[in-house]
């Protein structure tokens, strides 16, 4: 597909990482810091803008980290004092996730996809890592510390009713839950058992509830309970109402909310592996970079791009959910969703070409096959007429279609997982990140 580009300079706060709402799925009031006002969106297909984001400030990142420091108590369980040992305590490195042996197709492809929107907010070289199945049935020991699962790595699985975890001491139903191994030190300074280090952690979801549940509730509830099991504890407050953390069902699209990346990034990039509450300030934190750099386009009602901030390039879709999952849809032989990418190579230079996605829809197996890849200048738009031959000019991926979601299986090196978007899956979103490039594609079919 021959690129057309259109530009725009504007300076816009146009980016909304999560494209998320309430329970209900609606969307958030778009006058939110760092969100996109999709009202503003430029409209024809292929313009690309170069904008800004203003993002949360250094002193509310800290709030909202020591919130999970504190221990609690916390505004959750049936008496709304559950709490814990004080400590901000993550692991040593980004955990390796196994999905329990048994899953189903669309319980595993939620569960990669909840995986690809947190490693979104992250380095390439800080993503969490897929491993091999895991035994099934060894989920929700924490009594006795996760005897069976090993360190640094986390479980996921679904599992019946009929398993106890679902049921609190008080006799209240939670198809969701979570569980951490910390490890903990006593502090003779502090007079207090404080968690050390994080060893090992669990997500589980009820099979019986999620089963009758939208796909995107699934999402949001899995990317909610894997990052209480990255090391944030508890939830963070009403005056968090904009983060994952307080409400498990925000409908999330392509990102997370603009605070969860925040946490994400300071807890993973900036902080040790253990920190007292009392130690998270602004100061203790460093310098931060309140506003993005972001680089957007859009193909019908899908934008995609990049916004980088803070040494930290994060990739991005928004779009219409369609009514059904396309695993469901009358699409029939292969499909074929043309488009383009947009991005940022790992020196900052903009990186830009044509995208093909196509699928069988008897095996849902497809590919995602990028073509005439240009570089530019650092955080600049792309002028066809000078762009450069970026690597060889292609990245070619084999993918599996399940739900409503890709993920790679194979192909160039990095990672592309997306969704399809709008009525009759017309329209397809998502990314590709290595460690030379962070992009966002979008395709109509």
């Amino acid at each position: 597909m021959k690129k057309k580009y259109l530009i725009s300079l504007l300076l816009v706060g146009l980016l909304n990482l999560s494209g998320c709402g309430g329970g209900g799925g609606s969307n958030h009031d778009s006058s939110q810091s760092g969100n996109l006002d999709s009202t503003k969106m430029i409209g024809t297909d292929g313009v690309v803008v170069l904008g800004s984001s203003n993002l949360s400030n250094l002193e509310r990142v800290a709030e909202f980290l020591r919130r999970s420091a504190s221990g609690g108590p916390w505004q959750a369980g049936p008496d709304h004092s559950w709490s814990g040992d004080p400590g901000l305590a993550r692991f040593a490195t980004p955990p390796t996730v196994r999905l329990a042996t048994g899953m189903d197709e669309r319980e595993r492809t939620l569960s990669i996809y909840a995986i690809a929107l947190i490693n979104r907010a992250l380095p390439y070289d800080q993503h969490i890592l897929l491993g091999a199945d895991a035994p099934a049935g060894v989920v929700g020991d924490w009594r006795r510390g996760l005897p069976d699962i090993p360190d640094g790595q986390m479980f996921i699985e679904f599992v019946s009713d009929d398993s106890s975890l679902f049921i609190s001491s008080s006799g209240t139903y939670h198809p969701g839950a979570s569980h951490q191994n910390w490890i903990t030190e006593y502090d003779e300074q502090q007079g207090r058992w404080e968690n050390k280090h994080l060893r090992a952690s669990d997500v589980v979801l009820s099979f019986d509830f999620y089963r009758d549940q939208p796909d995107w509730q699934v999402v949001s509830t899995l990317v909610h309970e894997i990052i209480h099991s990255l090391g944030f504890n508890g939830h963070p407050g009403q005056d968090f109402s904009d983060s994952i953390m307080e409400n498990a069902w925000f409908r999330l699209d392509g990102s997370l909310p603009e605070i969860d990346i925040a946490g994400l990034q300071v807890l993973y990039l900036k902080l040790g592996e253990d920190t007292e509450p009392e130690e998270l300030s602004s100061l203790r934190l460093g310098s931060w970079n309140e506003t993005s750099t972001d680089i957007t386009s859009s193909l019908g009602p899908v934008a995609f791009g990049v916004r980088h901030a803070n040494d930290v390039s994060v990739p991005f879709t928004v779009g219409p959910e369609p009514s059904a999952p396309i695993s469901l849809s009358q699409l029939t032989g292969t499909a074929i969703w043309h488009g383009n990418l947009l991005g940022l190579a790992s020196n900052l230079q903009t990186v830009a070409g044509d995208a093909s996605i196509s699928v069988d829809f008897t095996s849902m197996l497809g590919t995602v096959r990028f073509s005439d890849l240009r570089s530019y200048p650092r955080l600049t738009v792309p002028m066809s007429e000078k762009g450069l031959i970026w690597g060889d000019g292609g990245l070619n991926y084999d993918i599996r279609v399940g739900s409503n979601y890709l993920y790679s299986i194979g192909g160039d090196a990095g990672v592309v997982s997306g969704a399809f978007y709008g009525q009759n899956h017309n329209h397809v979103g998502g990314t590709v990140e290595r460690s030379d490039l962070t992009a966002a594609f979008g395709g109509t079919r």
